[in-house]
């Protein structure tokens, strides 16, 4: 990794981070796990002072996954309630994982075909860009 990249963990809300020093500030399936909903608009606010003019790159999934109740998915609706002064950029991406894995079994291009709908892929890539 290149020595410019920094990677923080812990508790984000802890970190100190100075306001606008990143160019990108990358979260991958973090506000989907934070099942106190007053703690994601903490957390939100934090990364958007953080990053500088460019963005906040957001990776979630965005359906309830029924196995697991430690989860929750993440709609566009709540993307755009939690950076409401970002101009958002999304893709829904990612077949949904029993169906690419069943798909995989009859052929490679049986997912393709089924990526190519666009209510079957689970996951948000968003691009909230910051002027």
């Amino acid at each position: 990794m290149p020595s410019t990249v920094a990677l923080h963990e812990g508790d984000a809300s802890q970190l100190q981070i100075a306001a606008q020093l990143q160019d990108i500030v990358f979260v991958s399936t973090v506000f989907s796990s934070l099942l106190d909903d007053a703690f994601q608009p903490q957390l939100a606010e934090a990364m958007w002072r953080w990053v500088k003019p460019g963005c906040v790159l957001w990776s979630e999934f965005t359906y309830d996954n029924p196995r697991n109740p430690g989860v929750h998915g993440m709609r566009l609706s709540r993307v755009r309630s939690l950076f409401p002064h970002g101009k958002i950029d999304a893709r829904r991406v990612t077949l949904a994982p029993p169906l690419s894995r069943r798909a995989v079994k009859v052929h490679d291009a049986a997912c393709r075909v089924l990526n190519s709908l666009p209510f079957l892929r689970t996951h948000l890539l968003c691009w909230i860009g910051k002027p």
